[in-house]
């Protein structure tokens, strides 16, 4: 198909009221994501069945019609590995994804693996090859080369055939409603498409070390962080790297002097620092939901069992021709572990369709009803 170049709301609409015509479409973006909080959005492509679209931000095009496409139940929109793409939607434009079909978590469930990049997805399910050699171009610089255009383009034009392949190789394997489930859970009305300020601590390095009141003023502060990088719009590390946030958190300071103690902390003065303090100020108890620290026992217990379980996953995910990451990681298995030895049961493993691949086998090998042997060739690892 003939790529289309859009740059105005007036090209565009036409479009967007061909994908919801025919109720889906392909979309993927173009974004730079280095010096900003949310993904900078350069260009959308879109493909119909019909039609195959670069429609450029940069050059004036409005993304906001788009985020609405994006946000229409009524409207499938085919994406691979689509969660920073939805991302910069939602921070952009506030608008939470509906429809979305996932070809690279679809190909965890027919057998291709779970983080299979495009082209070696379409090399698999289609035999088409692309020669991509512009993935770290700048897509802010303007004028953009042919190549980089039909470089876009690729990325949607063979995207909704991917798809139906995959689509008819998830109904031979009777796992369509393992995918649908999953992509609700990613993708749904309830999931979380852009991180909740109130539970980045959880993703500052070193937190561990931290307890009590500690914990308590990571929390705190974390969020005010994030929050102030979201208004700002510039990457979270910029303004306070983790580990000076950590160190905030096990110092507490109470004001500039005792701030300026705090290794790498930049902030000297100005409404930033008085931000920090605050945040510092309102710490309240630590979190119901920071996990309690492990015993000695407890840690051994999971050092010893982990290698069983992650043994029982790949063989339960080799003979099921389902890629292991996308049943669980290695810290699920460590929770699934700890969790079951405080005599919890409400583990995501333990539930849906993951219970059914490999959950219910995992907790049969916790509970002592599980035995290994080795095999002469793949899985390698079976269990009885």
């Amino acid at each position: 198909m003939r790529i289309e170049r859009i740059t105005d709301a007036e090209t565009l609409e036409p479009l967007l009221a061909e994908a919801r015509r025919q109720g889906r479409c392909a979309m993927d973006t173009e974004f730079v994501w280095e010096r900003t909080y949310a993904p900078a959005l350069c260009l959308i492509q879109i493909a119909t069945a019909d039609r195959l679209a670069v429609v450029d931000a940069v050059e004036g095009a409005p993304t906001a019609p788009v985020a609405e496409l994006v946000a229409d139940p009524a409207v499938t929109k085919v994406m691979h590995a689509a969660a920073a793409d939805l991302a910069a939607f939602a921070l952009h434009h506030d608008v939470h994804p509906r429809a979305i079909w996932d070809t690279q978590v679809a190909a965890g469930f027919a057998g291709r693996g779970g983080s299979l990049s495009l082209e070696r997805l379409l090399d698999a399910v289609l035999g088409v090859r692309l020669h991509h050699d512009e993935g770290f171009t700048d897509w802010q610089r303007r004028p953009l080369t042919e190549t980089q255009v039909e470089y876009a383009a690729d990325d949607v034009r063979h995207l909704l055939a991917a798809a139906d392949a995959l689509t008819a190789r998830l109904d031979e394997l009777g796992r369509r409603a393992w995918l649908d489930e999953e992509l609700e859970e990613r993708f749904g009305p309830g999931a979380r498409i852009v991180q909740n300020p109130a539970d980045a601590w959880r993703r500052v390095a070193g937190r561990g070390k931290l307890r009590g009141e500690q914990l308590a003023t990571l929390v705190s502060i974390a969020e005010w962080r994030e929050r102030e990088a979201r208004r700002r719009d510039i990457p979270a590390q910029w303004l306070v790297k983790d580990a000076s946030l950590i160190e905030v958190a096990r110092r507490r300071p109470r004001n500039a002097a005792d701030a300026a103690r705090v290794r790498g902390l930049q902030l000297r003065k100005g409404g930033q620092l008085e931000g920090l303090l605050r945040a510092v100020g309102r710490a309240g108890e630590p979190p119901e939901s920071a996990e309690p620290e492990l015993t000695s026992d407890l840690r051994r217990r999971v050092r010893v069992v982990l290698p069983l379980a992650s043994s029982v996953l790949q063989a339960r995910c080799a003979a099921a021709g389902i890629a292991s990451e996308l049943v669980a990681t290695r810290a699920d298995l460590e929770s699934l572990i700890v969790s079951a030895a405080r005599g919890q049961d409400s583990h995501p493993l333990l539930h849906g369709w993951r219970r059914e691949v490999a959950g219910e086998r995992l907790q049969e090998l916790l509970d002592g009803k599980v035995s290994l042997r080795v095999l002469p060739g793949p899985p390698h690892v079976t269990e009885s």
